[in-house]
């Protein structure tokens, strides 16, 4: 054998290695990207599904939303509807608690000086 052959053998050898090498560096990168792609499947129909509930969930707002504004609403109607009555009413009742006072202040003057209520009013006609 010559020292041609030698290296010829050296160098089939060490290619020989390096094929193997790479061989073996291509299948566990082959079973990584495969492992790597179930878990963006898992990941995907994880991120579908949060989606799915953060969708229902906005839905859910926008109703709750949309009813706490009528309620505001309908409370500002009736406070405004509050307002508009209360000052009559309040103007009514004061002016009936005056009434009736006066007439009491009447009827007691009437008892204070002795005249029969008859008496009275036939007096002032």
């Amino acid at each position: 054998m010559s020292t041609g052959d030698g290296l010829a053998i050296i160098a089939a050898t060490v290619v020989t290695i390096l094929v193997a090498v790479l061989a073996t560096v291509l299948v566990l990168l082959s079973r990584t990207l495969r492992e790597l792609r179930a878990a963006l499947v898992i990941l995907e129909e994880d991120a579908l599904a949060l989606l799915d509930d953060a969708r229902v969930s906005v839905r859910d707002a926008a109703t709750e939303i949309d009813r706490v504004e009528r309620l505001v609403t309908s409370a500002e109607h009736l406070d405004e509807a509050k307002r508009a009555i209360a000052t009559p009413v309040v103007k009514a009742m004061a002016f009936g608690t005056g009434v009736s006072r006066a007439a009491q202040r009447l009827r007691e003057g009437e008892v204070r000086r002795g005249l029969p209520t008859s008496k009275r009013r036939r007096s002032a006609s």
